[in-house]
This record gives structure tokens, sequence and C-alpha cells, in this order.
């Protein structure tokens, strides 16, 4: 069975009203989707974050990955990497052959990296941010109340647009509506080393989870290990790491508690599951991040199910599955049911079917792509 097409996709949504993080808006969802299909008829979906220039790479990979045997993975994957220099474009192009193999195989991608360790993980429902023309006095409780309605017990913030002053009460009251709820906080790169700290000894004093990201990342997360010596909350981070390397080095020197690979940016299923075994080496938690289209999360989905707990005790942390909650079709549209159906205790199952487990409906994602291009062997 040898790839005869590969096919991409470039979508984009308006997200109305505009939300945005501490530091910025984010008025769109805007992705690259690759679909790549072998001579008897399987499929394989991929995904990346739509950057400049990125369907183009993914497309000129097409000699790479054309003509060749999904199955022989390690040494396609290898030579995507080798040929593209790109880790984003790598990324779409090895998720969508590891579901490709998956279906070739009849099995689900956990399977293809030596089965699952857990059938299901907790979601957390993650915040909209702040929303055009409204405080976050008034949307974070609303939001922590829908989740909760919506079954989700746990919730993320995006905070640091405002002082911590400001910031801070409101996550106190909201404490003290939901004991049960775990909560986490994102601050996206806001603060510098003493914001982060005084933010992430306020959310210690609230039995938050984690503070995620609260300094710039760019630049290799410079002075994480700082904040995170000095916090007993624990920092999390990692998100935009690159390459495996990347991620060692960050763990390695102490600048995260939870590091948090991202698919569909380090370079696929693949390569956060090696960083899930780093990760345990060195006694840290891992989380990782999910991209907010489907195809990301079950990317993730798939990574999570095979990332062993911290340790055998039955109180150990557990990786948890980011689910956002603001408008998107990419996430809740472009799949054939719901395939991130929350169960009675707030998990979400983690796939069974072949592959990444998830059907892709292609009519609506052709009906609504910005840009397509397929190149047949």
């Amino acid at each position: 069975m040898t790839i005869e097409q590969l096919e991409v996709f470039v979508v984009h949504f308006d997200v109305e009203p505009l939300r945005a993080v501490s530091i910025a808006p984010i008025p769109t969802h805007d992705f690259c989707y690759v679909k790549l299909t072998d001579s008897d008829g399987h499929v394989g979906w991929g995904e990346t974050y739509l950057i400049p220039g990125i369907a183009s790479v993914i497309r000129d990979l097409a000699e790479v990955v054309l003509g060749k045997d999904a199955r022989s993975a390690r040494q396609l994957q290898h030579s995507v990497w080798l040929s593209s220099e790109h880790t984003w474009a790598a990324s779409a192009l090895n998720i969508a052959i590891d579901d490709l193999r998956g279906h070739e195989l009849g099995v689900p991608v956990h399977m293809l990296y030596g089965g699952a360790v857990r059938d299901r993980v907790r979601a957390y429902g993650a915040s909209t941010g702040y929303i055009e023309g409204h405080d976050p006095e008034e949307t974070w409780p609303e939001e922590t109340a829908s989740h909760a309605e919506r079954g989700f017990t746990a919730t993320k913030y995006r905070i640091g647009k405002h002082a911590v002053k400001r910031e801070a009460p409101i996550l106190e009251r909201i404490r003290a509506d939901h004991p049960t709820m775990a909560l986490m906080a994102d601050g996206n790169g806001a603060y510098t080393i003493a914001q982060s700290i005084e933010m992430g000894r306020a959310l210690g004093a609230l039995d938050f989870v984690w503070l995620e990201e609260p300094m710039p990342q760019r630049g290799g997360y410079a002075s994480y290990e700082k904040v995170a010596a000095a916090l007993d909350i624990s920092l999390a981070g990692g998100e935009i790491s690159q390459s495996r390397h990347a991620a060692l080095e960050l763990i390695a020197r102490g600048g995260v508690d939870i590091i948090q690979p991202e698919p569909v940016i380090i370079g696929g299923i693949a390569e956060t599951i090696f960083v899930g075994e780093l990760a345990r080496l060195h006694n840290i938690g891992c989380v990782p991040h999910t991209s907010g289209s489907i195809i990301g999360i079950a990317a993730a989905l798939h990574a999570i199910a095979t990332i062993p707990d911290q340790s055998t005790a039955p109180c150990t942390d557990t990786p948890f599955l980011e689910v956002g909650t603001d408008p998107n079709p990419w996430r809740d549209e472009l799949p054939v049911g719901n395939p991130l159906a929350l169960d009675a205790d707030g998990y979400v199952a983690i796939p069974t079917g072949p592959g990444l487990g998830i059907e892709i409906d292609e009519g609506f994602l052709r009906a609504n792509a910005s840009y397509t291009e397929l190149i047949p062997r």
C-alpha cells in the first residue's frame, strides 16, 4: 500500500465577539490540514496551525511521501524531518502518517505506540479569554458556571491582561463558588518574573492545579526556572517547543513542573510521547497541549493514552485534556458525531477506532475551506 495522493486544506473562522488573551487578540481559528490517501483508499489526516507559508511547505513535501508505504513509518517520518526542517509541517504530515497506518492496520494510533495505559482522560474547559465589551468580573464566573453545567469538572482561565490585584479577587470568588472544581490559569506570556511569582502565590493559596506560561515563551522560556523555584504551585509550559531537544533543555534546567508538548508543533504524536517519557524520567508531569481543532485534539488524546502517570501511587497526578469552549467549527462541526463527549465524571474516552478514531465530515470541510490543493503521485 503506497501513498498515492496528498491534499492540503486551509481553513479560517472569524470568532465573534472578539476574544483575546492577555497579550493579543485572537480574532480567528485558522488551521492547515493534510490528507493522505493510499492505493487501497485508506485515508490519514494531519493538522497544524496556519502560519505564513505552511501550506506551501506541506505541498512541497509531497514528493517525500508519495509512493511510500506509511507502515514504514520510522523511515518515512525521519525523511519528512530531514526534508522539511520545519517542525510545524513535519507535525501535520507525521500525524497524517500515523492516522493512515492505523487505518491500514485496523488499530487505533495508541496501539502503534505500545497501547493505552488509560481508557479516558479528565477534560478541562478552556476559557474563551477576554471577550470584547465585557469585563472578566462578568465573564469568568459565567464561563465557570457554564462549564459545570456542561459536565466539566475543571476549568482553565486566560489571565494577565489586568493587574494581579484586580484579577486574583475574581478567581478567589470563583473558588468560593466552586470549591471542588479543578482550576488552572494561563498567563500567555503576560508577566514579569515578579508578577509571575505574585500571581502564582495567589493561585497557590486558592489551590489551583497549575500556572501556565506566565512569561514570554519565545527565546527558550528564559528565566522560567526562577519562577518555578519560587512557587509551590506547579509551573506549566513548553507548548511552543519545536523539538525534543528544546523540551529536554527546559525540563533539565527545572524550567517547568509540568511539560506541555503540542503534537501539531513538536513533530507529531511520537515526539509528544517521547517528551512524556522524558518528563517521567525527570519526575515531572506531562500534559500535552491541544490545538483547538479536532484532529490536533485527537492526536493529543492518543499521546495521553500512552503516557504513564508520574508514579504508581493511587494519588498521583494524571494528565488532563484541554477542550476549548469558544465558538469553533473545526472542533465542533468538522468531526462526525461528538468524539469529545464528557462522561458523568467529566472525562473524555480515548478513541478506540482505527487511526485517530475520528471521522472527518469531508463535505463540510470542502464547503468551508478557503484553499485546497490535490497533489497526485
